[in-house]
């Protein structure tokens, strides 16, 4: 458990340059017509393929889990990663390499696709709007007493 400052973190904080930051999201998002197609080897690959993708760009995954119709992913990512990058990167790096591995595919997905358009993503956080509302208050009034 790291401390800084008022900020007890139950995760530690992501340090590059001059920042620190705790982004971590949720994302859910599932193949084209929510087929239950992501059983045996293709989860396999999917799982590997998304695992390696956060590697390359330092993405922490907390959990993730191929489910038959649908993927859940929680991660941790820097602040020059938007939600819309990080879903770009992720199903567009698995979906053409899925259908390359996976010809029988075809039958079921026609056309370049295999994910299905959006995604659910949620930002994951330990404190709520009251806690940060009042720690900025707290530190307006810490300004004026060290200013005097």
């Amino acid at each position: 458990m790291q401390v800084i400052g008022w900020y007890t973190a139950s995760v530690s904080l992501q340090s590059r340059g001059n920042t620190r930051s705790d982004l971590r999201y949720h994302f859910v998002f599932i193949p084209k017509y929510r087929k239950r197609v992501l059983t045996g080897e293709i989860a396999r690959k999917i799982e590997g393929m998304i695992r390696f993708a956060c590697q390359i760009h330092e993405w922490q995954v907390y959990d993730l889990a191929i489910c038959h119709d649908h993927v859940h992913l929680f991660v941790q990512t820097w602040p020059k990663d938007s939600p819309s990058f990080i879903m770009n990167t992720i199903k567009g790096g698995t979906a053409k390499k899925i259908r390359e591995l996976f010809p029988e595919l075809e039958e079921i997905y026609w056309g370049a696709s295999f994910w299905a358009d959006g995604y659910l993503a949620k930002s994951v956080g330990d404190y709520n709007a009251k806690v940060v509302s009042q720690y900025i208050k707290n530190q307006l009034e810490k300004e004026k007493t060290q200013a005097s």
